[in-house]
């Protein structure tokens, strides 16, 4: 089983802290805390030269918030107030939806399906997708340049219904029930492309091939 970021194993096989990766993890939970969102958090990893866990350049948003969410780091390497805190940061922050013109609003009540948020990547554009709420209730995802900006940024970004995606990746990691857990632990991210193709980036390995790109 493959130790979390920050932990490293000695040749006696205990299980020590890795204090070089430790300290990322210290900066990225006080960043967060401070206000900074995943991609603000990522882009300053990139421009610091820090690679991922994966030993990519950049960071994706969904490791980073896999980071923030892994109760190993409580106590270990950051305080237990400290990991609480940034428990009731990311609850603030996911409980938000979109209307249809990319305004966000205040959901009714906490969405699973919200642990697709940072995972699902425009292709043609690289931004976040964002959950969107129409009036008829059938959630779709858009490109948030799309939302934002209309086609003057992205041009052929889709929009993909919830449920298809869900369906998705239900198939690919073989769940009998969607398993938000589950999920942020084995995927990365899912490039959307224009064609329609979802690529999924695992912990470990690309998970899924795009015909169109």
């Amino acid at each position: 089983m493959r130790l979390p970021y920050g932990f490293t194993q000695s040749s006696t096989g205990e299980v020590d802290i890795d204090k070089q990766h430790a300290d990322v993890v210290k900066l990225i939970y006080n960043r967060y805390l401070s206000g900074d969102s995943l991609g603000v958090i990522g882009e300053l990893l990139f421009q610091q030269r820090i690679s991922s866990p994966s030993e990519k350049p950049r960071w994706t948003r969904a490791a980073i918030d896999k980071l923030l969410s892994n109760s190993k780091y409580r106590a270990q390497i950051i305080s237990f107030e400290q990991f609480i805190a940034v428990q009731f940061e990311k609850d603030k922050r996911t409980n938000l939806d979109y209307d249809r013109a990319g305004h966000s609003r205040k959901s009714n009540r906490y969405h699973s399906k919200n642990v697709l948020s940072g995972l699902l990547v425009c292709a043609e554009c690289g931004a976040n997708y964002r959950r969107i709420t129409p009036s008829n209730g059938a959630v779709i995802w858009r490109c948030g340049n799309r939302v934002e900006h209309g086609k003057a940024i992205c041009r052929e970004a889709l929009t993909i219904k919830e449920e298809d995606i869900i369906a998705y990746i239900r198939d690919t990691l073989k769940l009998e029930a969607f398993d938000p857990q589950a999920v942020k632990e084995a995927i990365e991210s899912i490039a959307i492309t224009k064609c329609g193709d979802y690529i999924i980036e695992g912990s470990k390995s690309q998970l899924a091939y795009s015909s169109c790109l």
